[in-house]
């Protein structure tokens, strides 16, 4: 088994309207197999994956009779299916459980008896790289009766997946912006997401937005002035003061009493905090070690009264609580026979516990923090707790329990002043109360630290309790009233006629009172600015787009050439105009297949419109590839296909004496051209097109009848 070629599409392309991997795969001998005649090499499969059998399959398998979406993996095994389609449900198989299942897979056979082809999508390239290779190794094994680790190969997926995907809390928003269509796209290699497109976009970088006061996220960073702040409305805070010395912070906890919490002053999660201290020796050691945590430039160590009671996580986003966890602590329980280092081995080998952020539980660590708590237990890591013995390894351990429902009123209340204080329109608070569902000032609790920029995975999958719609909270405070961020987006093929028709579809739009950003060769125009080159690839121009602040519609042409080789720059066009294609009357070898727009046409979504010439060739397979309408325009008039077409429900257009013709269903719109010389002069193979697309983007009838009979473009 060879993979003779991968190629890698971002965005709509030939396949799918979605990022797909394309493969050779030549078979040699093992072409003509057939799952059927070696029903063991399933069995393998199955007892390494059995997901492969848990759910319906819509596996392609043309040298069989076609599969239903009914049909098992089992009952199509027992009818036969070949190699590539094997490697297609195993590839996708493992991409599902790397965290990014696939909704798109295709195979094929391209050459005769020994070459297939497999398509399917991914989310980010490497990924999918990756899970194809170890389907592919999966299969050799199963052919060969060779050993195949499935949890050690999958537990690398997923490993990788952490590597390049975006985190939990980003990917948390993007579900959010995906349910409600707002369109996103990662901008760098890291956690930089727009939402929305050109004059309607804003940006999150994890838990944080464009609307983020970066005031405020400097107040989070210094502990002891967010302290300041919050006692000064009302918030309460733990008692405490900034130490530059280990001597200086013995006197300040023997002034706030004891026990007392040693922290750095700029550190996060969790790190270098040391609790309920109180002796001079614990401290001294304590000092160091949180001070070795601050960041370079930092001094000194926050000194506060240790607050007694449970750990908590309060989610305030805009002017609302909208989730809140429990943290655990990290503990070990004595069997008589282990040492606390082996305890502590043990209790990480609970699958649950990892380093990566899809990880529910964290490793426990044997840290000089660690260590410092377990010498006040008077017990070391090579101690031997007796049988049922607690051992307390750290107090903020992970938060593991959603308690949203639980949290007071008044405790809500303050989070949301705390984080109204310090100036963040997202933020985390770290309280400390032994019941989330008293107010904090009748049984001593505290708020110890406002961050920014939280983690949202304890709320987006906690270990126990009910997930949160917190990415919902947060799309909607960018997005408010159920907006979608969206801009038109029309894509036309390159064409001899096709900058006309870009030209003529822009000066629709304006008419809506749009700045339209375009295309045209290698230029970009934006209204109100002047023309700039980027001579690189398609792609660019379509991205600079939808980048610019000040686009409120964007019109672009695409290359044939580069929509087939690379995928579209765009996950999606509002509508795609195809006036090039080769056409049934044409006695010209001219114009582009429908397979060369194939990018275009699945471009389009569910809503969307595909507008194209009635006399297309292969009319048919474009009418079936596109998810939305297909608009049927005719430079000869009204035909029997348009007709038929408009029989079906669907929307036409053509000319009729001075008179453009709007058709969908039972209906007809009449738009005059009497009024414009310039419109009766120009060529209707540009005019019908441009007219039928504004219409399609959203141009009221009732708007192109005026500007078309009366006030001209």
């Amino acid at each position: 088994m060879e993979l003779r070629q991968v190629i890698a599409y971002h965005g709509p392309n030939r396949w799918a309207g979605v990022s797909t991997l394309e493969v050779d795969v030549d078979w040699g001998s093992l072409a003509g197999w057939r799952s059927n005649s070696a029903p063991v090499v399933v069995e393998r499969l199955l007892s390494w994956l059995p997901a492969l059998g848990g759910e319906a399959t819509t596996l392609n398998a043309e040298h069989d009779a076609a599969p239903t979406e009914t049909e098992s993996f089992q009952e199509l095994a027992k009818r036969g299916l070949s190699l590539v389609n094997l490697l297609e449900r195993v590839t996708c198989v493992l991409e599902a459980a790397a965290g990014t299942p696939a909704s798109f897979s295709h195979s094929s056979e391209i050459v005769a008896d020994t070459t297939f082809c497999l398509a399917f999508e991914f989310e980010e390239e490497d990924l999918g790289r990756a899970c194809l290779e170890t389907a592919r190794q999966c299969l050799l094994a199963a052919l060969n009766d060779t050993p195949f680790d499935a949890t050690a190969e999958i537990r690398k997926l997923v490993d990788l997946a952490d590597d390049v995907r975006l985190g939990p809390s980003t990917r948390a928003i993007l579900s959010a912006a995906k349910s409600r269509g707002v369109p996103f796209r990662r901008l760098t290699t890291g956690s930089l997401v727009q939402l929305g497109e050109g004059a309607r976009q804003h940006r999150i970088w994890t838990a944080e937005t464009d609307q983020t006061s970066s005031i405020g996220e400097d107040i989070a960073q210094d502990k002891e002035l967010t302290k300041k702040l919050l006692r000064a409305v009302g918030v309460p805070v733990p008692q405490g003061r900034v130490a530059e010395t280990a001597d200086e912070a013995w006197s300040a906890a023997q002034e706030i009493g004891f026990p007392v919490v040693f922290k750095p002053r700029d550190a996060n999660h969790g790190r270098g905090i040391s609790f309920e201290l109180t002796t001079r020796e614990q401290m001294i050691e304590a000092f160091e070690l949180a001070r070795r945590e601050n960041k370079e430039g930092t001094s000194g160590v926050i000194v506060e009264q240790f607050a007694r009671g449970l750990a908590h996580r309060l989610l305030v986003v805009g002017d609302r609580l909208v989730a809140a966890a429990r943290g655990q602590m990290d503990v070990v329980i004595g069997n008589g026979r282990s040492t606390i280092t082996e305890l502590v081995e043990e209790e990480n080998r609970d699958p649950r516990r990892g380093e990566n952020y899809t990880d529910p539980l964290g490793t426990i660590g044997l840290t000089d923090v660690t260590i410092l708590e377990l010498k006040r237990q008077e017990l070391t890591v090579d101690s031997v707790p007796a049988e049922g013995q607690e051992v307390l390894l750290r107090l903020n351990g992970d938060m593991t329990t959603d308690e949203t429902c639980d949290v007071h009123p008044a405790v809500a209340e303050r989070a949301v002043l705390a984080a109204q204080t310090i100036g963040l329109n997202i933020a985390g608070l770290d309280v400390i109360a032994a019941d989330i569902s008293e107010p904090l000032e009748t049984q001593g609790g505290v708020i110890i630290e406002v961050n920014a920029g939280p983690g949202l995975a304890m709320h987006v999958a906690p270990l126990y309790g009910k997930p949160q719609p917190v990415g919902d909270a947060i799309v909607e405070l960018m997005f408010p009233g159920g907006e979608d961020g969206r801009i038109p987006i029309i894509g036309i093929s390159r064409s001899a006629e096709s900058a006309s028709i870009a030209q003529l579809i822009a000066a629709l739009l304006r008419k809506l009172g749009r700045r339209v950003g375009m295309t045209v060769g290698a230029e970009v125009f934006v209204d109100g600015q002047r023309p700039y080159s980027l001579p690189d690839s398609d792609r660019d121009r379509i991205r600079s787009l939808l980048l610019h602040p000040r686009v409120e519609a964007a019109i672009f042409e695409c290359h044939a050439d580069e929509g087939l080789n690379d995928g579209l720059g765009c996950e999606r066009t509002d509508v795609s105009v195809l006036a090039g294609l080769k056409t049934n009357d044409s006695v010209l070898p001219t114009g582009v297949s429908v397979d060369d727009v194939l990018p275009l046409i699945h471009s389009v979504p569910p809503g969307g419109s595909v507008v194209a010439p009635v006399n297309a060739v292969d009319l048919d397979r474009l009418i079936a590839a596109c998810r939305g309408h297909v608009v049927l325009y005719s430079i000869e008039g009204e035909t029997p296909q348009l007709r038929e077409h408009q029989s079906r429900g669907g929307r036409v257009a053509f000319g009729l004496l001075d008179n453009l013709v709007l058709g969908t269903g039972p209906s007809a719109f009449f738009l005059p051209l009497r009024g414009s010389n310039t419109l009766t002069s120009l060529p209707r193979e540009n005019l019908l097109p441009a007219v039928a697309a504004a219409w399609s983007a959203g141009v009221p009838v009732e708007l192109l009848r005026d500007i078309l009979s009366r006030t001209g473009l």
